[in-house]
């Protein structure tokens, strides 16, 4: 009798195996998803999201940028570049970006990221005082914190430039370093060769 019951109990365990496995199993794959939900459930922001670029005239010769970085997302500061297009009399100054935080990335090696709000002035050498429009364009790429980057973006700002009050040359009209080392460079090869040309007469006097 003993032999019978536990015969029973075990056929009965057996039996109930496979119901209590794939219970088991519906209800790992549940928790996965849930968790998978909770991991990933927010979805990227869109680049315009995540890096909102704007740009202002400040006044006649300065104008303002700046990118409202959303949290946990960060811009490379070696990334950020400024230009002008179609904008003709008109360059970009000397501008400077603020330090960021210093960043070992695996793609660029050591560089600084930016995860706060950025914003600068720029400088504008003009060559009339009439008012005028230009356009800017931004160049930046960053990344999310949870590890995904953005591809480079471009964001391009028309601006109206108002009357100006005061002018500067544009860089080109100034000698450049490199205008300056090119002469340089001749003045020693003229004197190289006036040497040359010395030493060789002197040369042929003493042979004499």
């Amino acid at each position: 009798m003993p032999y019978y019951r536990l015969i029973c109990l075990l056929i009965f365990a057996l039996c109930s195996l496979p119901t209590f496995a794939t219970d088991s199993l519906e209800q790992l794959v549940r928790d996965t998803a849930a968790l998978k939900l909770n991991l990933f459930g927010d979805e990227l922001l869109q680049p315009e999201q995540a890096f909102e670029f704007s740009a202002s005239v400040k006044n006649g010769n300065t104008i303002y940028v700046s990118w409202e970085i959303a949290p946990n997302y960060y811009l490379y500061r070696e990334k950020i570049k400024l230009e002008l297009l179609n904008s003709e009399g008109v360059k970009l100054g000397d501008y400077s970006i603020p330090n960021g935080l210093p960043k070992h990335d695996e793609a660029f090696g050591d560089v600084e990221i930016l995860s706060e709000d950025l914003n600068f002035n720029v400088s504008l050498w003009r060559e009339d005082h009439g008012a005028q429009t230009i356009r800017l364009r931004a160049y930046f790429q960053g990344c999310a914190e949870r590890g995904v980057c953005y591809p480079p973006m471009t964001k391009d700002v028309m601006l109206d430039l108002p009357v100006a009050h005061q002018l500067n040359a544009l860089p080109e009209k100034m000698p450049s370093e490199k205008q300056n080392m090119n002469v340089s460079m001749i003045i020693l090869l003229i004197f190289s060769v006036v040497v040359l040309i010395l030493s060789a007469i002197i040369a042929s006097r003493f042979k004499k």
